[in-house]
């Protein structure tokens, strides 16, 4: 797991990362593989690339060699890239090769069964089976031994990513883009930066304590009862605005690029203290503390481009001279 963020401001982009990787062993138990993962692309000097998500892939190409570290296939689809490329066309050339090397509908394959293995094991009857948009997932409603009916989902694991940065146009002048991309799912821009003063911050990953701080509310509350019940009383997007009226006025358009260094830091670090100290939700307990480890930061400005302003580095010793 992850979290990455991405924050943009008139002076310029920020994006932090945590560096922790986690995998699930042959028993099933969640286990803490690294904390020196690189989850930080710079690409072209003037854009940069976060990814979350599923720490190894197979490379379909050569499935024998075993599981490789996604940032392995990440640098290989960047150095493809061309100085005429703009911000959309990489998020777009990132995705669309992930999403072959991924293939979530393969994955969707192989789940259903298992889906459908475990029901039967549970003396349940299938009566509907839905695949869900960009094969996100599969839905099943199922009876179960009391002739009650319920719903069973499998989800896949998205492959996030946050694509910043400035495109040339002419006179030199540079204009800020964000796109993001989940795949499965779809790829769509951030907001329209620089217009308006629209700048703001958006994450990926394991983001529920920072939506918890920021917008005051975790994203899963949608799954408590009671709010199920307003929904159906109230409407989803009469819930979603009152939910929203709880966020906090953050003015981002006066932000500058050492505050928002400051706030994307703050919001890894007190991901990972949350993740030290607790162990889910009540309405979903155990969790994986997946964010962890140090923090990667990197700036692009119009003027400077990409820069690192913090990152990991791997202590290399020269052989003493006699």
């Amino acid at each position: 797991m992850s979290l990455t963020l991405c924050i943009t401001t008139p002076e310029g982009i920020v994006l932090a990362a945590d560096s922790r990787q986690t995998y699930q062993n042959v028993v099933g138990a969640k286990r803490v593989g690294s904390d020196s993962a690189t989850k930080i692309y710079k690409v072209d000097g003037r854009i940069g690339v976060t990814v979350a998500g599923p720490a190894f892939l197979i490379d379909p190409s050569d499935p024998q060699v075993g599981p490789k570290g996604i940032g392995t296939f990440v640098q290989d689809i960047l150095s493809t890239v061309a100085k005429n490329d703009t911000v959309e066309s990489v998020a777009k050339r990132l995705s669309v090769a992930l999403e072959k090397i991924y293939d979530p509908t393969k994955i969707l394959d192989a789940m259903e069964p298992e889906i459908e293995k475990q029901l039967h094991m549970n003396n349940g009857k299938i009566v509907k089976k839905e695949r869900l948009k960009n094969n996100i997932g599969i839905a099943i409603d199922w009876i179960d031994r009391n002739g009650v009916t319920q719903k069973a989902m499998g989800e896949v694991m998205p492959i996030s990513l946050i694509v910043a940065g400035y495109d040339n146009q002419e006179k030199g002048k540079k204009v800020l883009n964000c796109f993001m991309s989940h795949i499965p799912g779809e790829l769509k821009p951030i907001r329209q930066h620089g217009t308006q003063n629209q700048y703001g911050a958006s994450w990926t990953g394991q983001s529920d304590v920072v939506q918890r701080v920021i917008l005051g509310f975790d994203p899963r509350i949608m799954n408590v009862p009671l709010m199920q019940a307003v929904v159906k009383t109230q409407g989803l997007d009469n819930v979603n605005n009152s939910l929203h009226s709880l966020e906090y006025i953050i003015n981002w358009s006066a932000m500058t690029i050492y505050d928002a260094v400051a706030f994307a830091k703050l919001m890894v670090e007190t991901t990972s203290a949350i993740q030290k100290f607790s162990d889910g939700i009540k309405l979903m307990p155990g969790d994986m503390p997946g964010v962890g480890g140090p923090i990667d930061v990197a700036i692009i400005s119009p003027k400077n481009g990409f820069l690192w302003h913090a990152k990991k580095q791997l202590e290399l010793l020269e052989e003493p001279k006699i």
